[in-house]
């Protein structure tokens, strides 16, 4: 099978894939599909790359481009709470550059009153002494929530 070979003419490079991919015939077809109708007649190195970028840059691609997730539903409201120190938000950002005196730090949010603490954990005391942490840090200034809400959990 012989193919034409495409020199490094920028002008041609683009006038064929405007041909391939943008034409009645093409009928802007995607990435895989422009690329197999280049490659069946023509060959260059590495036009793969610069077919991608002409594809994800057609402005008439972009505007059709079907959805790929699932559709939103309604949003829905949190609950406010009525009084302060009945609900608190919980998050443990992990993964810090490692500094002499923390490298982790556990965030605690009043829902009400958003007021928050930030309380910073050294690795030894990350996960066998939340609880003490918590006793000495947080009950002791608001008591024990009524409601929890951690928002993610560290692996």
């Amino acid at each position: 099978m012989y193919r034409w070979y495409i020199p490094k003419d920028q002008a041609l490079k683009r006038i064929l894939m405007e041909a391939e991919h943008d034409s009645h015939m093409a009928g802007h077809f995607g990435t895989y599909k422009t690329i197999g109708r280049i490659r069946a007649n023509f060959y260059r190195p590495k036009v793969d790359e610069k077919i991608t970028d002409y594809v994800y840059s057609c402005d008439v691609c972009q505007h059709n481009k079907a959805m790929q997730h699932k559709i939103d539903g309604l949003l829905e409201p949190i609950d406010v709470p009525m009084r302060g120190r009945t609900s608190i938000y919980m998050d443990i950002i992990v993964r810090l550059p490692k500094l002499e005196w923390s490298m982790t730090i556990w965030v605690i949010v009043n829902r009400f009153s958003k007021m928050a603490h930030f309380i910073y954990l050294k690795i030894e005391d990350y996960i066998k002494g939340l609880d003490l942490t918590f006793l000495k840090d947080i009950w002791h200034c608001h008591r024990l929530p009524e409601a929890f809400s951690l928002t993610e959990i560290p692996s």
